[in-house]
């Protein structure tokens, strides 16, 4: 099989910008899976500054990995079972709030020993271990980077439809572990 991170088009321009959070933010909203169940009916909200050029595409990577309705449902077709948390995008200068989704999966261990790191451990070159991978969408365990992978299926299908700021990248898969 191969995988794919899901990462937004660049070529989008003037696409909506939420408001940072931290690294420790980012790793608690997308780490608190059933721990703590009023969180999960607690939306999130999120300060944006748009204009008349801003355009909401279908899925952001920061601060968090966010996705628009349409494309939740496509993804809950291919993981029934995955967790989201409501995300509130809110300009308050021009009174709109946009409903989008926090997308959480399961974090897999499937770093291969081949994987390359800078000295302050941030992502050099990733390789996975295919054979550590059961889940359609996942992020990576040990890493400071909250992307998110997916396989062939769910890259095709994403692709084949409609959606704005959506690309795919290969990721590198071990010849063989040691």
């Amino acid at each position: 099989m191969r995988y794919f991170r899901l990462m937004v088009d660049e070529r989008i321009k003037h696409r909506v910008e939420p408001a940072s959070l931290s690294p420790l933010q980012v790793e608690d909203i997308l780490s608190d899976h059933n721990n703590n169940m009023q969180t999960e009916d607690t939306p999130l909200f999120l300060a944006v500054h748009t204009d008349s050029r801003t355009v909401y595409p279908d899925f952001l990577e920061f601060p968090l990995p966010l996705v628009s309705d349409a494309m939740k449902a496509l993804l809950e077709k291919y993981m029934p079972g995955l967790e989201w948390k409501a995300a509130i995008l809110t300009d308050f200068q021009q009174a709109r709030q946009d409903v989008y989704w926090v997308l959480r999966p399961l974090a897999v261990d499937c770093l291969s020993a081949q994987t390359e790191w800078y000295p302050d451990h941030t992502l050099k070159h990733l390789v996975l271990r295919r054979e550590k991978i059961e889940s359609p969408i996942f992020r990576i365990a040990g890493l400071l980077e909250a992307h998110i992978y997916i396989d062939l299926a769910v890259a095709e299908s994403l692709l084949r439809r409609p959606f704005t700021g959506v690309r795919v990248q290969k990721v590198e898969m071990a010849t063989k572990e040691e």
